[in-house]
């Protein structure tokens, strides 16, 4: 086997589907595409995130302590482009730049984007600096998913 340099060892965990974290502070929106996110409990419903620390989005979430998870279909891939590069000034917003309109949540009003085929609402509950990234876990306070979301493994996107 050929042997990975350390700096480039995260790709051994793609593919992965990638989601757009998106938070506010109640003045500014971001938004960003992650691969870092997993379920970490079922009970209470809890996920984890990790956000690189230099980014819009991450301190929007060191502000407001929730954020949403939205997953969208593969039609919304060229509006995903652009959240996947920083944000250059850091007032650009880039769900209004990337054509992705978004709603405050019911819960948190972390921004859900109005063209998601699930997502979900997050109350951050523990945050850990973990480098150059932090990682946040957070309560699943909504999810939700387009009607055709099966009961087990039957999600069409």
């Amino acid at each position: 086997m050929k042997k990975v340099p350390f700096e480039r060892f995260h790709r051994l965990f793609y593919p992965q589907v990638a989601a757009v974290i998106a938070a506010t502070d109640g003045e500014r929106v971001g938004g960003l595409l992650a691969s870092s996110i997993m379920p970490v409990s079922f009970n209470p419903p809890k996920v984890a995130t990790a956000l690189g620390k230099n980014h819009t989005t991450t301190q929007l979430v060191e502000k407001s302590h929730h954020f949403s998870v939205n997953w969208l279909s593969h039609e919304h891939v060229e509006k995903m482009e652009l959240l996947a590069k920083p944000a250059e000034p850091t007032t650009v917003d880039k769900l209004k730049e990337s054509g992705l309109m978004h709603r405050p949540g019911e819960n948190t009003g972390a921004p859900i984007l109005v063209d998601a085929s699930a997502y979900l609402e997050c109350q951050v509950t523990t945050r850990l600096d973990a480098g150059d990234h932090i990682l946040y876990v957070a309560q699943v306070v909504d999810a939700r998913a387009v009607d055709d979301f099966g009961e087990y493994w039957g999600f069409r996107v």
